[in-house]
């Protein structure tokens, strides 16, 4: 599995572990760069380019032309600058999937899509940082004061929108997208890209978001359709993978791919003539994989994917198995969807969009007259007109106050519609979560990327949803590209039930998964209302399956560190039969 590690020593205990770098080399790992007391690991088909005194690891992305960085970068006007300034400028004349690092400074910049995941921990004699905190690590390695973090684990289980950045663990920290830090500094992470610009910042007309839209996704796909290696593409029947197939098409890239669909035996989630449109009209050939009644089991449960944060991307255990599996069949080393697309192109309704009609979010002129664009929002709510520019009204007079200590990304105000993307934005880093399909293979989400963050957010809303119609500026843009019955399609197939079956099918192993586990035992779960929870007749009627996969992530992901905390705790004191800790020291309620 791709991966990098870098470990930067502390002056005069600043001597390399000659043991601890050799059983790096035992597992796999190899030196790619090294500079005073600093040292950069890699492991697997990690690339890594030199820039401005720095390095950069993972894809990276000429911005406008989506060809690939030279192996040596050179960013304008960049001797001679401050750091913050050589970050700014990576960041806009660059995008992809990486990490930047600085060892001189000791600082790290992670790129604004979250593709490439950043950590960072100190040992006894090293700051380090890396893609993950891998199980091989050297005990000299392992994080100081690595526990359970009770208090986190708990606002995360409180977290139904995704938005909190917090981990259940402390020793470990993350860096979040766009953000840089500097690890010999006291000082706050520095946002380098916030979302806010943009959207503080519209396309001046409809035809402006038009264009830069259109841009943006095929600068995206051209970079990945034009790297080395097969692809493995999904066709989901929906409007997202249409268009990622389209642009394919459109570019001349589908030579080097395969495309999968899987589908379900049951016709209200039977998608298979959609996607059989769409591979048509792109003249690629579909492989269609049939989605079996699902149980999960205690094996499943115990062998979940599970990296620094709860994954619940690999709950289905057969479509990430099998996944994986047409990976290794077909040597491709990228997986492409089109996740993310109904946060990017904005399908749900939304009323805040009645600030852009009005008052200090309004955005004008657009593409259609102001008395039909109010009609259309309205009807897309439905609600009246005036409820719409009631809620215009109420939100110009309103303060403006941005949400808290909970993400840097939300702590800046901009039209309520918007601030409503940036948050789904947050909780599509949950696409980028462990699965086996990801530890086979790059899993790859193109409408995620940079480029095209920056040409959605800057769209209004009333260019997203003109004509009252969640992603119609999407489906205007790449009209020419998939098949007119995909592009106006108004609803998608609903798993809803194959997926409520799957949990009622395995209520005899979830039931003691939780009501017995380590978050009832700690009290941050109340067994009492998840018994109710459970019951099979509310299932049935009222189940909240993503709630209840979330809960069954987040059980998963603590007893799966306890173990490993265990482990490193045993590594650093062998003999010791060290047990594992919590942050709470014995207080095990939030």
């Amino acid at each position: 599995m791709d991966a990098f590690l870098v470990e930067g020593r502390f002056g005069f205990l600043g001597q390399r572990q000659p043991e601890a770098h050799r059983a790096l080399l035992a597992q796999g790992w190899r030196l790619a760069r090294s500079h005073q007391a600093t040292d950069l690991w890699v492991r697997g088909e990690v690339r890594v380019r030199d820039v401005a005194g720095g390095w950069v690891v993972g894809e990276l992305f000429e911005r406008g032309s989506g060809r690939q960085a030279d192996p040596v970068l050179a960013l304008r006007h960049a001797d001679g600058e401050a750091l913050d300034a050589r970050f700014d400028r990576l960041v806009q004349e660059f995008w992809g999937r990486y990490v930047a690092i600085f060892p001189e400074e000791r600082a790290l910049l992670r790129d604004p899509s979250g593709h490439l995941d950043c950590l960072t921990w100190s040992s006894s004699s090293a700051w380090l940082a890396g893609s993950a905190l891998p199980s091989d690590l050297p005990a000299v390695m392992a994080p100081r004061g690595l526990a359970i973090d009770w208090p986190g684990v708990a606002a995360m289980l409180r977290d139904e929108s995704g938005t909190d950045p917090s981990l259940g663990l402390l020793g470990v920290s993350q860096l979040l997208p766009g953000t840089s830090r500097r690890l010999a500094s006291k000082t706050v992470d520095r946002v380098v890209w916030h979302p806010a610009r943009f959207a503080l910042e519209p396309h001046c007309s409809y035809d402006v978001s038009r264009r830069a839209m259109a841009e943006a996704v095929e600068e995206s796909l051209a970079a990945e359709g034009g790297s080395a290696g097969r692809l493995l593409v999904e066709i989901s029947g929906g409007l997202d993978s249409a268009i990622v197939t389209g642009t394919l098409a459109r570019l001349g890239a589908v030579g080097r791919a395969c495309f999968v669909h899987f589908h379900i035996d049951d016709p209200g989630g039977d998608e298979r003539r959609f996607a059989r449109a769409v591979a048509a009209q792109a003249g690629v050939e579909l492989l269609e994989v049939v989605k079996p009644e699902l149980r999960i089991g205690a094996g499943e449960l115990a062998s979940m994917p599970i990296g620094v944060r709860p994954s619940n991307t690999a709950i289905d255990r057969h479509y990430d198995q099998t996944q994986a599996d047409l990976a290794e069949r077909f040597g491709v080393d990228r997986l492409l969807t089109g996740q993310g697309g109904d946060m990017i192109f904005f399908q749900s309704p939304s009323r805040g969009v009645g600030s852009e009609f009005w008052g200090r979010w309004a955005r004008r002129p657009r593409a259609d007259p102001l008395w039909r664009q109010l009609e259309d929002a309205a009807r897309w709510n439905r609600c009246s007109v005036w409820s719409l520019l009631g809620e215009a009204v109420r939100e110009a007079w309103r303060p403006q106050t941005p949400t808290p200590d909970v993400h840097p990304w939300l702590d800046t105000a901009v039209a309520p519609a918007k601030q409503r993307q940036i948050s789904s934005l947050i909780r599509s880093q949950l696409f980028h979560g462990a699965s086996l399909r990801g530890a086979r293979a790059h899993l790859i989400h193109p409408l995620l990327h940079q480029p095209v963050l920056e040409a959605a957010l800057a769209a209004p809303v009333i260019d997203l949803a003109r004509g009252g119609r969640g992603r119609s500026l999407a489906r205007d843009v790449f009209s020419d590209r998939i098949p007119e019955f995909v592009r106006t399609r108004r609803s998608k197939g609903d798993l809803t039930a194959y997926y409520g079956r799957m949990v009622l099918r395995s209520l005899d192993v979830l039931t003691p998964f939780l009501l017995d586990g380590r978050l009832a035992q700690a009290g941050v779960l109340d067994r009492a209302a998840t018994e109710r929870f459970l019951d099979p007749d509310r299932m049935i009627h009222e189940g909240d399956y993503p709630r209840l996969f979330q809960i069954v992530a987040l059980e998963a992901y603590v007893r799966h560190w306890e173990g490993r905390i265990a482990d490193f705790e045993a590594a650093a004191c062998p003999g010791a039969g060290a047990a594992s800790r919590s942050a709470s020291q014995g207080r095990t309620s939030a």
